[in-house]
């Protein structure tokens, strides 16, 4: 149901800008584009922003590239590791549980690019220095010891969860129903949108701190993008509304009372969904809607975690071309040795410093709103961790999963609820068959 990470990259790179600017006697570095910065400020004069010459761009970092240590003694997060080389089956398999898969074949779309990130950039992102503070994304000086609160020196808190009263009603939509507009409609499509989901759950929390994107307010009709992915409208496919023999899909807004409780940012949701497009992208939307053969997918597979990075990134900087790439969000894999650690340091920097959510692709067999005793499914999905508790016995995450009761009606999982997980279960859906890795 949700896609695995694709391996597709940009063939083209983008340059990145920095300066070395004192804030607050903090050294940070500010990222021209970024979340803060002014759309089009100039180079000269008093602006703070400015470019050098650009570094190239590349997918990953050889091993001899990767950061060991940054100046403040802080041991990076390990974003550079690269998969152990696979083992033979033994000639005599163990014995252990049946898999049942719940995914369906994928074959990813070469209708959205991924850009690579700065390789310098990465390096900052690694050793915890980009960070947000007053509002503006900026880089530590490597000095400063990314465990303390910026323009303090109060470490991060060992315990922290953001405000969840509005996020926590982030629902996907339902494959059927009606919609705002109270017209009929079956698009099963709508029960594969995690990863727009958990985009806009994070991304409330931007708006909240730099005032973009529109999550709270996003409103409109929207259709799946079958046509930008340059493929057919799927027969047997979607039975929404039409206007002039054309499809418009459904409409939804910033709050609706579909289903018996009031659900926020479904406009957004969609949004991200199906109209989404950063540069590098010829397709719209997170999710993908086609293959390369431009074959339609019905219901779509989903969103690859890369994808649901770069969409998050190009609405971190506010839609803005010079440096979008590396708006925030860069990926741990799965293969990560140290992935424990990184996930609970990456959680407090994000989460206990900077006040953003870290974005989980998971494996739902190890999430306790997918437990069915035997029945629990293996199924890619997205969710974002909004909390973290390192004094609880054991230390947990506070996630926000957006797929609802329409979608998930097992027991655990109701609409609108706060789901609670042991940190080394969290590690485990990372880990396990169709877990891919966290953004952060």
């Amino acid at each position: 149901m949700k896609a695995p990470l694709a391996t597709r990259r940009a063939a083209a790179a983008t340059g990145a800008v920095a300066l070395l600017v004192a804030m607050g006697g903090l050294g940070l570095v500010a990222s021209r584009g970024g979340a803060g910065a002014t759309p089009g400020a100039s180079a000269t004069g008093s602006s703070p922003y400015s470019s050098f010459a650009p570094t190239a761009l590349i997918a990953m970092a050889t091993p001899s590239e990767s950061p060991t240590e940054a100046g403040s003694g802080f041991q990076p997060i390990d974003m550079f590791s690269t998969p152990a080389p696979p083992t033979p089956p033994p000639s005599t398999p163990k014995p252990g549980p049946t898999y049942h898969s719940t995914d369906l074949p994928f074959h990813p779309s070469d209708a959205r690019p991924i850009p690579a990130q700065s390789i310098d950039w990465m390096k900052a992102k690694a050793a915890g220095r980009v960070t947000l503070f007053g509002n503006v994304t900026g880089i530590l000086a490597p000095s400063v010891n990314p465990l303390l609160i910026p323009g303090t020196s109060e470490p991060i808190p060992d315990a922290k969860t953001l405000d969840l009263s509005w996020t926590r009603w982030i629902v996907e939509p339902p494959g059927f129903g009606t919609d705002e507009k109270g017209t009929d409609y079956t698009d099963t499509s709508y029960w594969n949108l995690c990863g727009a989901g958990s985009a806009a759950v994070t991304l409330y929390y931007w708006q909240a701190a730099t005032g973009y994107p529109n999550v709270t307010g996003t409103a409109g009709w929207f259709v799946d993008p079958y046509a930008a992915e340059g493929a057919p409208w799927p027969s047997p496919g979607p039975a929404v509304a039409v206007s002039g023999g054309k499809p418009i899909g459904t409409y939804w807004s910033g709050s609706d009372s579909v289903g018996g409780f009031t659900a926020h940012g479904r406009g957004f949701v969609m949004y991200m969904a199906t109209q989404s497009q950063p540069p590098t992208w010829r397709g719209t939307g997170m999710a993908i809607w086609a293959d390369d053969q431009g074959v339609p997918y019905y219901p779509t597979r989903g969103s690859p975690l890369e994808d649901i990075q770069t969409g998050i990134n190009w609405e971190v900087s506010n839609r803005n071309s010079s440096n979008w790439i590396n708006a925030w969000y860069g990926t741990v894999n799965s293969w990560d040795p140290t992935l424990d650690r990184d996930l609970k340091v990456a959680t407090m920097l994000d989460v206990g410093r900077d006040g953003v959510p870290v974005v989980a692709a998971v494996d739902t067999f190890d999430l306790p709103n997918w437990q069915n005793g035997a029945s629990t499914p293996h199924t890619r999905h997205a969710v974002t961790i909004v909390g973290y508790d390192n004094t609880a016995d054991p230390p947990t995450f506070t996630y926000i999963d957006t797929c609802g009761r329409t979608c998930n009606a097992r027991g655990g999982n109701q609409n609108g609820q706060i789901h609670v997980i042991a940190q080394s279960a969290m590690v485990a859906a990372i880990q396990d068959a169709v877990g891919i890795g966290f953004s952060w």
